[in-house]
């Protein structure tokens, strides 16, 4: 008869994906300019899986309308773009000069 597993084939072919059942994801991030007075450079955080960057400025303090430049492994994302885990997020403030 074999060993199923109420209709989902054998306890051979039921394998569990280790990433489905991660709670958090950790993402390393970096911080240029301005946004690293009273902060930090560079720091791995923990975030609930389906996290976007909006909860990465929440959590750094760092107002939306203030980030320049928001980039995500080297890629200009935008702030509600969905984070995986071991994403570096890059965010840059406005740079003046003269």
């Amino acid at each position: 008869m074999g060993d199923h597993l109420n209709g989902y084939g054998t306890s051979e072919q039921f394998v569990l994906n280790e990433a489905a059942l991660k709670q958090n994801i950790t993402v390393f991030v970096k911080l240029f300019a301005t946004f690293r007075d009273k902060r930090f450079m560079t720091r791995h955080m923990e975030f609930p899986v389906r996290s976007t960057v909006r909860e990465v400025l929440q959590a750094i303090h760092i107002p939306e309308e203030e980030v320049a430049i928001c980039m995500v492994n080297g890629h200009s994302k935008e702030i509600g773009h969905e984070l995986a885990d071991g994403d570096t997020v890059s965010l840059f403030p406005p740079v003046g000069g003269g």
